[in-house]
């Protein structure tokens, strides 16, 4: 791709984000995404091929963006819970929020898509890194990936049960106290 066509692309994808924040995948068009870009239809189509091929951009953008504030802010932490509760705040608890602002941005955590389901993966492996020099000291016979996996999934059944979010990060705070306290060596 050339210079022209990289700037274009974040260009749509910076437009196109809160087109599917405020509208969702489903109810979001081309036509939508062109007009908030400033394109024509045809030359959103020179940029992308189709809706699914601009989500999956927008998605992974955010994901990244998130991504590099938790680890960002994970560095300001000394101790592992002080870590994790960060980046199980930023992840799911900003996720909710963002949510509850525009309910119709459900789409950008459904598992449904391929890019979720990555984005997901990708903090799951972040997750991990903070994890493994303290679950190798520990007595827990546990492998990094599956520890990693069991916080990660929490953190969604927390944000379906949660009453708003207050007691989304009451949730959170709990469970990585229990976690964090059973990393401790003995």
């Amino acid at each position: 791709m050339n210079k022209t066509a990289d700037i274009r692309r974040a260009s749509v994808v910076d437009a196109a984000t809160p087109v599917f924040l405020r509208y969702g995948f489903g109810r979001t068009t081309m036509a939508d995404i062109a007009k908030a870009s400033g394109l024509t239809r045809p030359t959103l189509y020179l940029t992308f091929p189709d809706k699914e091929s601009v989500f999956q951009a927008v998605v992974e953008t955010m994901v990244e963006t998130k991504l590099a504030e938790v680890r960002a802010g994970t560095a300001e932490f000394p101790t592992l819970a002080g870590k994790l509760l960060y980046a199980c705040n930023a992840w799911a608890a900003d996720g909710y929020d963002l949510v509850q602002a525009h309910p119709d941005a459900r789409d950008m955590f459904d598992l449904g898509f391929k890019s979720v389901c990555a984005g997901y993966q990708a903090f799951e492996d972040l997750i991990g890194d903070l994890l493994r020099n303290a679950l190798e000291r520990s007595p827990l016979e546990l492998s990094t990936p599956a520890l990693a996996r069991s916080i990660v999934y929490a953190l969604k059944g927390f944000k379906d049960i949660a009453t708003d979010s207050a007691d989304l990060r009451a949730l959170i705070a709990t469970h990585i106290a229990v976690v964090s306290t059973a990393l401790q060596e003995r």
